[in-house]
């Protein structure tokens, strides 16, 4: 690469070049994207303090994917500790299955009347308030997506 013309050109980026403006920002405007999914986000989380057994915990937070693959937090966190009694070894070992079906538990709603439901109609709730036109019903219909961190995959020995 002897030759100068091989090495590439460049132009010069000064105020008074030709072609050359401020790029503009535009308003992020989530109102024309629609929801594709619910996304729980679990990661290992700061056990209480003061503890003195084997204390493993869990947050998970909770996210609305919409349709541009960007994610919106809904505010509606949960956590879970687990806690190890007795001699031994201490291990955390459980099936991937298992600690997904505990995280989506975990998730479900507060009303005792009805356990086995997830809080559709909180969930289109915190997303209006964000300014995402999203109903219960089509809340319910979407896939959601369970996320452990590799901190957990390390712990729960995945």
């Amino acid at each position: 690469m002897t030759d100068s013309n091989e090495r590439g050109r460049y132009a010069p980026m000064q105020r008074g070049s030709v072609g050359i403006g401020r790029a503009q920002r535009l308003p992020f405007d989530i109102s024309s994207l629609s929801v594709t999914g619910l996304v729980i986000i679990c990661e290992l989380d700061d056990p209480a303090p003061g503890n003195s057994r084997p204390t493993m915990s869990m947050k998970m937070t909770q996210y609305l994917r919409l349709s541009d693959e960007s994610m919106i937090r809904l505010d509606m966190d949960r956590g879970v500790s687990s806690f190890k009694h007795g001699p031994g070894a201490v291990s955390w070992k459980r099936s991937a299955a298992d600690v997904i079906a505990e995280v989506l538990m975990e998730v479900r709603g507060d009303d005792e009347a009805k356990p086995d439901s997830f809080p559709w109609e909180a969930y289109a709730e915190a997303a209006q308030l964000r300014g995402i036109s999203v109903d219960a019903e089509a809340l319910r219909e979407l896939p959601h997506t369970v996320l452990l961190s590799d901190q957990l995959a390390t712990i729960y020995e995945f």
